[in-house]
Parts: C-alpha cells; structure tokens; sequence
C-alpha cells in the first residue's frame, strides 16, 4: 500500500504542476476542447484515486470540478474567468492537501463547501457545446506518450555513480594500452567495449533529464495572478521546444526565473493606460523561450514594457551615496543598467509583496553564476527589456580543465576559462600596486590571484614557471588566475560536496581522475570574490575621466615617443595603440614589405623592419588599430608619453612619415598611421586551400586548437583524407602513421630551448608561428 500511496502522489504532483497552465491557457481560448478534456480527465482521475484511498475529502472537492467541467463540456454551462478562478482555487487546495499525506499519512478535517458551492454555481448561463476543432485551424495532436517507469532518483545516482567509476577504469586502461603500443591484440575488444560504456553513460544522463517545459507550464498562472493584482494585462508566450536540463540545473533556475518574471510584470510591463497613451497595445507581451546550443542551455525572458530607466537608476544611486554627480555624468547606458545589480538598490516607489526590498537581482546573478551560469541585460527605452540567462546542460559531466597549485590538483568548468597564458615566451607583462599583481593582457590590466594563497597551501618547492588562467566571471569581467601547472582538458563527472567543505565557499563540487585520485571543483566566481576581484575591475572611474578630459583640452597631440629598430626617434599617436608587448621572433615571418608576424590567434601585417636587421629576441611591438584591423610595428625601445603642441614640418624621403617635430632638443618623425595602413594591411590572406587534421585528445584539439586553426584559413580534415599540416599530441606513439605532409608535435609541459622537438601546446604565439611557417614551406 505504501507504493501504490507514493504512486498515487507523485503522479497527482505531476498532474498538478501541468494543470494550472492549461487552465489559464483554456481561459485564453474555451473553444480548444482538447485542452478542457485533459483538464476533465485530470480531476475525474484524482476522484478515482481518492475512492481508492479513503480520502473523502479530496474525493468530494474533486467530484465537484469535474461535475462543473462536465457541464461546460455539454454545453449547459458558460466557461468564464470565474469558473477559471474557482479551478485553480481548487487545484491549490489540492495542493495543501497532497502535502498533508505526505506529511502525515492523512488529510486534516475540514470544510470546503464554500468551494464546492461556488463551483455548482458558477457560468450558470447556458452557452454552445464546445466543439472539438478540426482542419487546418485546429490545435496541433498530441504526440505518442512514451513508455515509462518511475525510479527513485537515489536509485538513479547510484547507477550514475556506478557507471562513472567503470569511465575512470576505462580510462586507466586505455593508457595502460596505449603505453604497450598497441600489440597486446586487446584493442578491438576494448574500442568495443568503450563505446558500449559510452552509450550507457549517455543513457543514465539522460535519466536525470527534464523537459523544461514542466517548469514553464508553472509561469502562466503566475503571470495570470500577479497581472491581475497589479492591476495589468499581460499575455505570456512561451516557447520551450524539445529542450531538457539537468533536473539539479532545473531546480536551480526555478527561483531566478521566477523573481525575473515578477520584475518584468511589475517593473516593465505598463498599465493599459499607460499603453494606450504610449500607442501600445493595452495588453502587455511577456514571451519566455528556451534553447540549446551546445553544452549550454540559453533561457530568455523578454517584455514588451517600458524598458529600464537609467536616469533613475542613477539618480537612485545618487541620492544614496553610490555614485557622485561626476562619475554618473561620466556613464554610458550599460555602466548604468549595470546599477540594477548593486544590493540594496531599488527604485519601486513603495515597499510591495512584489519588489521595492532592494533585494533581488544582485542575489539573482549570484545564484545563476554559482552554477557555472551567466545572465545578461539588453534594453530600450520604452521597448521593452531582455534577460538572457546561460546555464550549462548538465551539472553531473562538466567539461572541466585540471590545474596544480603547490602539491594540490584542482578542476575548474572549462565555460570560465577565455585563455591560458605563459610568461615563458616573454610576452607578458607585470605591474605591482599595493598587494596587488597586475597582469597586462590584450590591452586590458588584469589583477591577478594566486591559487595557493587564495587557499592557504604551502607553495611547491618546484614551480618553475607559473601559468596564468584567464577566467571570464558571468558579467564580463576578467582575472587571471595563477597556478602551478596545467595539467589536462577532461570531461569530469562531478559529485556532491561533503557540507563542511562546501561551507569554505571556495567549491562546487568534487570529481575524480582516471587515476581514481579525488580533485576538488574550484568556485572561480567565489575565489574572485574572496580575493577583491569585483572591486578593482571596476571600470576607470567617471571622475577620473571627467577630469582627464577636462585636462586635455587645448593641450595639442598626445603621442607616445620611441626608437625604432634603426635607432631614430619616432613618436606615434596613443590613440593609435592599442597595446604594447614582446613578442618571440620566431613568431615572425620575414618577406620584405609583406613581412608577418602571429599575434595570438592572428596573422597580422609587420613594419618597422630594416633590410638585412638582426632581430632582437623577444621583439618589442607596437599594436596599432583603426578598429577593425591590426597592423605591428617593431620597435627598440618605448621610451614616454608626451604632448605635442607644434605644427608638423613636412619630411621628404619616407611614406610612412607624417612630419618632424622637435621634442627636447631631439628631431622626431611622427609616424603616418594612415600609411602604415593602406600599404600594409590587407596583404595577409588565409592560407586558403591547405588543410590541417588534429592528432589528440578529442576534446581539446577541437575545442581550443580547431578555432585557431580555422581562424588562419584551414580547413580542418578527418578520416582517410590527407592534411597538408597536422597538430599531433606529442604523448602519441611515435610510429604512428599520420596521413598528412607536415606534422607539429605539441607537449602539455613548456619545454627548455633546444631540449625536443615539437612546442608547448598553451603558447599560442608559437602554435600560430608553427602554423604559419609550415604553410609557407609547404606552398614554397
């Protein structure tokens, strides 16, 4: 009996969470009969039930529903917004009722004539059959239901647990294969044997899938009631499609949503006066959609209202000491929407059961980031305003990257990580202010976080090279992250966390490793904020630049002064720059006019090379942009930032110089940037035709070398087709027959000079050097 009681329960629940959207949606429409039939056999269902239970009460409240619908099926009664109200009313109390059994065994004594009377009366008036639509204007069939079985989600888990230690055995063995170079006549069974493992892994995941639509179905009551309470017409539209998530990820989502909802309704959204007067629809649109794209589940909540008023924003954040005039002049419309995320910020008029706390979309971002998620704004005055939240599919396997920090091993989820970096090659540059270490990263100053301090660990005794992780927290902003050592790319099944490591703040989770060794799941988002990070990647501050602006005036040209290879003197404008670094020579391709050099993942045009120069290494760089192209510039030496107030006298002799000026008593070319340009930019094409195949770790190679390769014009071959080039992981056998006619070995260690051949996989300038020399030597 107690199986058949927990069945009984769990499909009611189930029923119930479905049913108050296809009431409201009945409402909107009373002609679809298919829909009031469903909503029929849901209560005559649950009157069965009860019979069977010896819950009386529940029994005679449901037979009153169903004998209300049974009229308006036959026509002798009127389906209106009253008997709506009066179906949910009852769905609620069935609700508290499940509860009671659940709590108790038991349903508590009661009375609910008053309900059961208002349902006998209710749409008394006598109206038309409702007909069952048919032809094209009809509402679309139903799909076949599925074959199904409920389990226990512990039972669920358990399996899940079970399945991934026989991926941890599988993994071990595979390198054990692997290191016998493949003669031990095992390899066929195993490649059989895996891909079986496989497919029951994908199949346990999905076991713990749920159609998101089961928690959209929730949102049209819920805009139905608040929309009535403030007094306000709103229809929803959702659109879910076949999109499921993680029912840990669904349960996770519920409470944002349902606070973005609320903000939108009663924030966006406008009376029908207001509409009306606007030239607007009196009946508002809230439309929630879902989708998936890749690993990643994106989730919108859009609202047709009034947008976000930025001058109350600020002049909020005014008035309680956020911001001084000054800075809130300085403030673009995003810097401002992005005060709707400072707590204890509100601009409600009054304190309502709805908002007005303060307390909510910073507390709302947390929780979204918390879970490796994201969530973004975009609005327009008097448009409306979207919410876009990222979530990733599934909490159980994250595509993670495992680092060490001192004698420790960590994961991290691979979603946060923008990019590696090495300071092996030279090309880094460092500033200390205060504790504080920065990091100067495409032209952006990063502050940067030990790992090992952040966590209290000793440090290792041989660290030789730190290498920097580039983390993109959920609103945009970057640090980098330093760590030991990187030491693999894996897709992690991730596990509970015991409570009182959880409590440190500083994990998600755990997971383990081929090897079977536990590794603890970093918070990237918590590390930051223990560390300050939120604070100092504020933008400049508007009063600096109010005053910065204010000092320019009238004050000429401002240009940076330099030595170019040659040694003479040059000065270029700083608005010009986008940035300054070292660069390793062997990233440069030297060809005349048309010389090259790779810059991260672009091969972009160089100048200021002398004819028959021996480079320095590393070689010191000017980047400069116009906004949508790059062109470097080599240089000895930067040497100050300084104004100009005279007027350029011409100079003979070279196009790429504007004019000579005097600064000190020195004579100075001033660079023409829009030469440089137009005679170089532009001459580096794709290596169109040539192919690369990548050698590897599956996951890896495609998702951070494929980009890159792509992005330089290859196009990237698979099977028995043969590459012109081929990126091959340097763990590989050595004998083993590549089909293409150039291979690059890549290490997963940064290797000493002139030690083995191949290069460290995480120095992009050397992949992009490698690449770009290959091809030039293939196509000679």
């Amino acid at each position: 009996m107690d199986d058949l009681l927990a069945e009984f329960l769990a499909e009611t629940r189930e029923m119930v969470s479905a049913l108050s959207g296809e009431l409201v949606a009945w409402e909107a429409n009373p002609a679809d009969r298919d829909r009031l039939d469903t909503i029929f056999r849901f209560f005559h269902t649950v009157k069965g039930n009860c019979g069977f239970f010896d819950f009386p009460r529940l029994e005679a409240l449901s037979h009153a529903a169903e004998d209300a619908l049974a009229d308006v099926r036959a026509g002798r009664r009127h389906a209106d917004a009253r008997l709506v109200d009066l179906a949910l009313a009852v769905i609620d109390r069935i609700e508290a009722m499940l509860a009671e059994i659940e709590e108790r065994g038991e349903i508590a004594s009661g009375d609910d004539a008053d309900l059961i009377a208002a349902l006998s009366a209710a749409g008394e008036e006598p109206a038309m059959p409702v007909a069952r639509p048919g032809g094209p204007g009809g509402s679309a069939g139903k799909s076949a239901e599925q074959r199904t079985i409920r389990l226990p989600v512990d039972l669920i888990d358990q399996v899940m647990s079970g399945v991934s230690e026989m991926v941890l055995v599988r993994n071990d063995l595979s390198r054990r294969l692997l290191a016998m170079g493949g003669e031990s006549g095992l390899e066929a069974p195993f490649t059989r044997l895996s891909n079986l493992l496989n497919e029951v892994r994908d199949a346990i995941t999905r076991t713990r899938m749920r159609r998101i639509e089961g928690l959209f179905t929730t949102f049209p009551r819920l805009v139905r009631d608040l929309s009535a309470e403030l007094g306000k017409q709103v229809l929803v539209d959702i659109e879910s499609g076949e999109v499921e998530l993680d029912r840990e990820v669904i349960e996770l989502i519920r409470d944002p949503l349902l606070h973005i909802i609320r903000n939108a309704i009663d924030h966006g959204i406008e009376t029908p006066e207001q509409r009306r007067n606007s030239g607007k629809h009196e009946c508002g649109l809230l439309t929630i959609t879902a989708r998936q794209s890749g690993n990643t589940i994106l989730i919108g909540v859009m609202d047709d209202g009034r947008g976000i008023d930025d001058e109350k924003l600020v002049a909020k954040a005014v008035d309680v000491g956020l911001l001084t005039p000054v800075e809130a002049e300085a403030m673009n419309r995003e810097e401002r929407i992005e005060l709707m995320f400072e707590a204890g910020l509100s601009t409600a008029a009054a304190v309502t059961q709805v908002s007005g706390r303060g307390v909510g979309m910073d507390v709302v971002r947390a929780n979204i980031e918390k879970f490796g998620g994201s969530l973004e704004i975009e609005s327009a005055q008097g448009e409306g305003t979207r919410f876009l939240i990222n979530v990733p599919l599934t909490l159980s396997i994250l595509p993670s990257l495992t680092l060490r920090s001192g004698e420790q091993t960590f994961a991290l989820p691979r979603s946060y990580v923008e990019e590696i970096v090495s300071p092996i090659a030279g090309n880094l540059e460092f500033a200390d202010v205060g504790e504080r270490r920065y990091l100067t990263y495409r032209d952006r100053r990063l502050p940067c976080v030990n790992l090992g301090r952040a966590l209290g660990l000793a440090p290792s005794q041989d660290a030789a090279h730190p290498v920097y992780v580039v983390l993109r927290l959920g609103w945009g902003d970057l640090y980098a992250l330093e760590v030991d050592a990187i030491l693999d790319h894996q897709e992690l099944v991730i596990k509970p966390l015991a409570p009182a490591l959880m409590k440190s703040g500083y994990f998600v989770g755990c997971t383990q490793l081929d090897d079977g060794s536990p590794v603890l799941v970093l918070d990237v988002a918590s590390i930051g904020y223990g560390s300050g990070i939120p604070r100092e990647l504020q933008r400049p501050s508007a009063a600096d630049r109010a005053a910065k602006s204010e000092s320019e005036r009238d004050r000429g040209l401002q240009v940076m002064l330099l030595r170019d290879l040659a040694g003479r003197r040059q000065a270029v404008p700083v608005g010009a720059v986008a940035k300054v670094e070292r660069v390793a020579v062997s990233a440069v391709r030297l060809a005349g006019a048309d010389s090259t050099i790779a810059c991260g993942d672009d091969i972009v045009p160089l100048a200021g090379i002398p004819d028959q120069a021996d480079l320095p290494d590393p070689l010191l760089i000017l980047h400069l942009a116009d906004g949508e192209r790059q062109l470097a510039y080599a240089v000895q030496e930067v040497a100050d930032v300084v104004w100009l107030s005279d007027t350029p006298r011409p100079a003979a002799g070279s196009p790429d110089i504007a004019g000579l000026v005097m600064v000190g008593d020195e004579i100075t070319e001033l660079l023409d940037c829009h030469a440089l340009f137009a005679r170089r930019c532009g001459a580096i094409a794709p290596a169109v035709g040539m192919t690369c195949r990548l050698v590897g770790e599956e996951g890896w190679m495609r998702g951070f070398l494929g980009p890159i390769v792509e992005a330089a014009g290859y196009r990237l071959v698979s099977g028995e087709e043969e590459a012109d080039i081929a990126f091959v992981d340097a763990h590989a056998p050595q004998d083993r027959q590549i089909p293409a006619r150039r291979a690059i070995r890549l290490h997963s260690q940064p290797l000493a000079s002139g030690t083995e051949d191949g290069i460290y996989r995480y120095d992009r300038a050397a992949v992009m050097a490698a690449l770009l020399r290959a091809g030039e030597e293939l196509a000679a």
